[in-house]
């Protein structure tokens, strides 16, 4: 059954049944009023009735006349008048006398109601006791002719109301229709399909279309982690690709060197070139697993910040480095407006070293490097220039990619495994910061790193 139609129903009934008790109820209520109403002017009636025949009963005293005879007379005058209104009079001698209390009953039975009404003279005449007695002719009749009303007012309302109140639901639930249709579609797995959404109008804003616009942004956010898992999984693949393609070459290498020594009829002096391009094979696939570790180790581990000295992280860098800086005449140039960082110092030395590896490669012999870092408002740039080889604008979106290189064939001449900028990348996310590339081919390239300045307390070195 559709909600419409439990709704719908259990709406109906509450509402007829409401309906009917509240007509039976007010029909009843308004027969018993009129009942109370008749039986008041009996009690009116009494009393007054009473109240003359004691005045005609003292102007009889005073003339004399006041005799059985004569009394029955007079009273059958007012018999007489009040019998055209189908209410029977009597007048009662009793034995003992009684105060003059007026009672009252209403008795139903059969198809008519009867009202009595009963009242003794008061002094000198309380012997006397006046009844009244009314029939209320047809009362069952008019019971039935107002039940009849009842069930005819009942049943032509309760057919407007189930006309009206269908028109209604059917208008009023159709976009939750429209809504359940689109929802199954997104459950098919159709996430471009949109939730019919209305709200031009104070009308249209419910719960409804506050579901529709709620089902839409889910299913947008669906597409969107759907095509970030994509594309993570693409990077995946890519980075299984890439490793099997690294990893084949120096393996391939090796394994024809070993055979070549071990079946080879060769020199000593070629056996060790074999002997020595294994070590330097062996030596680039450790160093590419020790990368990928760091760059596990990395990605767990929580950096603990600290001041750190940015003279003594370029000084213990170039140490680190000065082999390969000698190798080509380079140097560091340091133009630091601040002295300190706010960071955990392995990550920042690991950065920095990564960063200036790649610039060191890109260099050509004899040119400067520039490490440069300065603080903008809330901010700590640091800024790493060569003026090298530079890369074209569709190499930059790739670099920090893993095993990703610009020169491959001058990369693995270097040592170099495709890994550097993806832990630097890796890094600054750690870091909280935030890493940009700027390059032109033949101009050289920099490396920008942005990290938040904390404003809480670190420990000092």
């Amino acid at each position: 059954m559709r909600i419409w139609q439990k709704i719908y129903f259990v709406t109906l009934l509450l509402f007829l049944v409401m309906l009917n008790v509240g007509l039976f109820f007010a029909a009843k209520s308004l027969f018993s009023y009129n009942l109370a109403q008749e039986q008041k002017k009996a009690e009116t009636d009494c009393f007054f009735i009473c109240q003359n025949l004691e005045h005609d009963f003292s102007i009889l005293e005073r003339n004399g006349r006041y005799r059985e005879n004569v009394v029955a007379l007079l009273f059958g005058s007012y018999q007489a008048y009040y019998k055209k209104q189908d209410i029977i009079l009597s007048l009662e001698k009793t034995d003992k006398a009684e105060a003059s209390v007026l009672r009252s009953e209403v008795i139903k039975g059969g198809k008519q109601a009867e009202i009595f009404a009963e009242r003794n003279l008061g002094d000198p005449y309380q012997l006397y006791r006046v009844s009244y007695h009314k029939r209320l002719v047809d009362f069952e009749a008019v019971w039935d002719a107002l039940k009849r009303t009842f069930v005819t007012v009942s049943l032509v309302t309760s057919i407007l109301l189930c006309l009206i109140l269908y028109v209604l639901m059917r208008r009023m639930l159709k976009p939750l229709g429209r809504l359940n249709e689109s929802v199954a579609q997104i459950a098919r797995g159709e996430y471009g399909q949109t939730a019919p959404y209305n709200n031009q109008s104070v009308w249209d804003k419910d719960e409804i279309s506050e579901l529709s616009l709620n089902i839409n942004k889910m299913s947008r956010t669906i597409q969107r982690q759907i095509a970030d898992l994509e594309k993570e999984s693409e990077k995946k693949q890519q980075l299984m690709d890439n490793m099997a393609h690294e990893l084949k070459t120096p393996l391939t290498s090796i394994y024809g060197y070993a055979e070549y020594v071990k079946y080879a009829k060769a020199s000593e002096e070629e056996k060790l070139e074999g002997l020595t391009y294994i070590m330097e094979e062996s030596r680039r696939l450790a160093k590419m697993s020790e990368i990928m570790l760091s760059m596990r180790l990395y990605e767990k581990e929580s950096p603990a910040p600290e001041k750190v000295s940015l003279n003594a992280v370029a000084t213990h860098l170039e140490k680190t480095l000065a082999g390969k800086l000698r190798e080509k005449s380079l140097a560091i140039r340091r133009e630091f407006e601040t002295e300190t960082a706010f960071a955990e110092e392995t990550l920042l030395i690991n950065l920095f070293r990564n960063l200036l590896e790649n610039a060191i490669r890109a260099s050509r012999a004899g040119d400067d490097i520039v490490f440069r870092t300065f603080r903008r408002e809330e901010t700590q740039i640091f800024e790493i220039i060569d003026f090298g080889i530079g890369m074209e604008e569709t190499e930059l979106e790739r670099i920090t990619e893993a095993f990703y290189r610009v020169d491959k064939a001058r990369s693995r001449k270097d040592g170099g495994v495709g890994l550097g900028l993806s832990i630097a990348n890796l890094i600054v996310k750690k870091l909280g910061g935030t890493m940009a590339f700027a390059s032109s081919p033949g101009k050289g390239t920099k490396a920008t790193v942005i990290l938040q300045h904390p404003n809480n307390n670190v420990k000092s070195l």
